[in-house]
């Protein structure tokens, strides 16, 4: 579906680093180990070799998020941290950025930037609270300004001398659309942190009016000078919003510089690249399966965010009228409703009948209980889900059909447990009703419960 780049620039795939080695041994740590570990490396410095250690380490950091040592290549690249894949999840022409080109593009760029001015970015910035993005990016100006210039040279450089190229990033020529990527994102890498700051971290979910009236205050500044400036401010927005949809309708609202042909080819570019980030992230948790094997909760909680930002673009796509991001969009919503029906609903039945009755008549645990529950709360989820990907007939056999083995299963327990002396239910029998009932009142509602608990109360009381 995607071209995925197969190897890291500049370095065999097949040999692995002592670095990178030592990063996967941390991993096995516990927590607190793991971050004084961490924080040893982070004094090393910014060293091409300990980078391997990070990216062993990544999945972890991601979880932890400890404070970061702002070294100057982190700052040099933190306008386009948005668009940064690792390797397995790189995907060509989509204005993405495999993280493997950083490390050699920050080789090759720092020899083209002033020592004194690296030094003095690199003082001044151990002053102040590396959160306050607003200070950070008053800093750091400078750095980029120069390291946008620096990239025009190394670019150049590259495309003049294939030695040269090659000895940095390897053979594979989608650098060359990576690092423009990049410079594009350094040009207005001050507007760009400057927003940030200013509005929710990420992944932001909802927008206050006031900030949908800082955004477009930006995008108009912006179109002012140059209409072409705001597509990385778009670029790195939509990567950091739920629902991208809402800022192409922004993007349709304002007024740029340029002619209304250079706008619609924006909007559609921006399209484009939205779906294509949509899908592409669609694939990555497919992939990414057994890191959250088990939990149907995450499961859920993915495929609704896909699909909200799906539903967020669709009126844009509809207006432009254009097939190519039309079938896109088709594959994207196709990959979420298999997504759904693969991870979520396949085996969902069965694995809440054994959660509540698997245990030789006994009663289920309490975490037992639990894991039925995020089963059922999760096929519940689905549904709600099923119109909008064309699922939903599947989704409803599958519910109906956990409904009834939740009611077989708890009629079969109820007359197979033990009753007290004058006949009424036990305490075991009890448990076992209402725990059917929780199940039926999530995957059907507080209606059906009641129904079922007046008949069963009723026939076994």
């Amino acid at each position: 579906m995607n071209d995925k780049k197969p190897a890291a620039p500049g370095s065999p795939a097949s040999k692995t680093s002592d670095w990178a080695a030592l990063g996967a041994d941390i991993m096995r740590l516990p927590d607190r180990k793991l971050l004084q570990i961490y924080r040893l490396l982070e004094q090393v410095g910014d060293k091409p070799e300990v980078s391997d250690a990070f990216g062993a380490m990544r999945p972890r950091l991601t979880t932890l998020r400890p404070p970061r040592r702002p070294a100057l290549s982190r700052l040099f690249f933190l306008p386009a941290e948005d668009m940064l894949d690792d390797v397995g999840h790189y995907s060509r022409r989509l204005n993405r950025i495999c993280r493997t080109t950083l490390s050699p593009c920050w080789q090759a760029v720092r020899e083209h930037i002033p020592a004194a001015l690296m030094q003095e970015v690199n003082q001044e910035v151990a002053l102040v609270d590396y959160r306050d993005g607003a200070a950070i990016a008053v800093l750091v100006e400078p750095l980029w300004q120069a390291g946008a210039e620096a990239l025009d040279r190394v670019m150049a450089e590259c495309q003049n001398n294939l030695k040269y190229k090659i000895s940095l990033f390897g053979r594979d020529d989608d650098v060359q659309r990576q690092l423009g990527t990049l410079r594009q994102i350094l040009t207005v890498a001050f507007r760009i942190e400057k927003l940030k700051a200013a509005l929710p971290p990420r992944p932001i979910l909802d927008l206050a009016e006031s900030h949908v009236e800082i955004i477009r205050t930006a995008l108009i500044d912006l179109g002012k000078e140059d209409a072409s400036l705001t597509q990385p401010l778009l670029l790195v927005l939509a990567s950091r919003m739920q629902r991208p949809g809402e800022l192409l309708r922004m993007l349709g609202e304002v007024r740029l510089g340029g002619t209304v042909a250079e706008k619609e080819t924006l909007t559609r570019e921006m399209s484009g690249y939205v779906v294509g980030n949509l899908l592409r992230q669609t694939s990555d948790f497919d992939r990414e399966n057994l890191q959250v094997q088990g939990d149907p909760a995450s499961l859920a909680a993915a495929a609704e965010r896909l699909t909200d930002g799906l539903n967020s673009v669709n009126d844009t796509v509809q207006g432009l009228r254009d097939k190519d991001i039309t079938a896109k969009m088709k594959n994207a919503r196709a990959e979420i409703g298999h997504f759904v029906l693969k991870n979520i609903c396949a085996d969902v039945d069965k694995e809440l009948t054994s959660a509540l009755f698997g245990h030789d008549g006994a009663l289920p645990s309490d975490e037992d209980v639990k894991k039925a529950e995020q089963l059922a709360l999760a096929l519940r989820r689905s549904s709600k889900l099923a119109g909008p990907l064309g699922i939903q007939r599947e989704v409803t056999a599958k519910i109906n059909e956990a409904r009834q083995q939740v009611v077989d299963n708890t009629l079969a327990a109820l007359r197979n447990t033990p009753r007290n002396r004058d006949g009424s239910m036990g305490a075991d029998a009890q448990r076992q009703m209402f725990n059917g009932l929780r199940m039926v009142e999530i995957l059907s509602g507080s209606d059906e419960a009641e129904r079922l608990f007046r008949e069963w109360n009723a026939q076994f009381r």
